[in-house]
């Protein structure tokens, strides 16, 4: 008679651990890190993802790839951290800095697909996923440095991490205990609305929190976070962190992943970990230097 199958190991204890070494190291740097530690923070995070998007999306070429992605998406990052600044570094001080990254996309990702073309099948395809990944990995993570440089910038620092956080966490167990209306099951087959819901409302909770306990007695004695603030983020950045998941799960079905890499152990890549927050953050970013100045007046 044969032996039944040994279980599979858990990867529980490697998951924890190496969870708990990244956050060592990355939330002294959010919490007490200048300025050019957070842009070297955030630097690292997008050249690894747009890594990761390279790899899963057009892997014979990314040894040439790559080295033109990070210099494309070098100029869209920095641009998005000195976006709340009074200008960007001089060197584009004389011309409009998004207008000509654009125009240096278009062309040099093209020039460099007409050249190195092999043959025709799929290569439109592959340079929409060039530049998708460029502004996708590049754009979310400079204005998250962004941030720093606004009035009580450490809380608008941490705003759509906490709805993220949060939300991850109401979604999760409002789902296993009420879930049973799919949302879009061609992607995430897991994700119920009743999840999303519970998303929502934990979201709001948690930046909430943030305000009472962390920005109010410690950031800044007059809070640029507002209750209005707290609700309109918890909302949208959780709205958005669900489609950003989504997001990437479609990246991963379209190239058949699993995980976008092997950035931490048992976690998966880099996308894996950061999917929610490169949708918050552009939201949270809209909302805090478009559209609130407009409803504050």
């Amino acid at each position: 008679m044969s032996e039944p199958a040994a279980k599979p190991k858990s990867d529980l204890p490697v998951r924890f651990v190496s969870g708990i070494t990244a956050l060592l190291v990355v939330l002294p740097i959010l919490i007490k890190g200048s300025f050019w530690w957070l842009f070297g923070l955030a630097a690292v995070a997008a050249a690894w993802g747009l890594h990761e998007v390279i790899t899963m999306s057009m892997k014979e070429q990314r040894a040439t790839a790559y080295p033109l992605g990070l210099l494309l998406g070098a100029g869209w990052f920095v641009v998005a951290a000195f976006s709340t600044q009074d200008a960007v570094p001089g060197w584009a001080a004389e011309v409009d800095p998004i207008l000509a990254l654009g125009v240096l996309t278009t062309i040099l990702s093209a020039a460099y697909f007409l050249v190195t073309a092999k043959t025709t099948e799929g290569l439109g395809h592959r340079w929409a996923w060039f530049v998708l990944g460029i502004l996708y990995c590049a754009l979310p993570l400079g204005m998250f440095v962004s941030f720093l440089e606004l009035e009580g910038g450490h809380a608008w620092l941490f705003a759509p991490l906490f709805a993220g956080w949060c939300g991850d966490i109401g979604g999760y167990f409002a789902g296993r205990a009420f879930g049973k209306h799919k949302m879009i099951p061609l992607i995430s087959p897991k994700k119920t609305w009743e999840g999303f819901f519970g998303g929502v409302g934990l979201a709001v909770f948690g930046v909430v929190l943030l305000k009472v306990a962390f920005v109010d007695p410690w950031i800044d004695t007059e809070s640029p976070l507002t209750w209005m603030d707290c609700i309109i983020v918890g909302i949208v950045a959780d709205v958005a962190g669900v489609f950003g998941d989504l997001a990437a799960s479609m990246i991963k079905r379209t190239w058949g992943a699993k995980d976008s890499g092997r950035f931490l152990p048992g976690h998966g890549g880099m996308l894996d970990r950061i999917d929610a927050v490169m949708f918050t953050v552009p939201v949270v970013w809209l909302w805090v230097l478009v559209v609130r100045p407009l409803v504050l007046g």
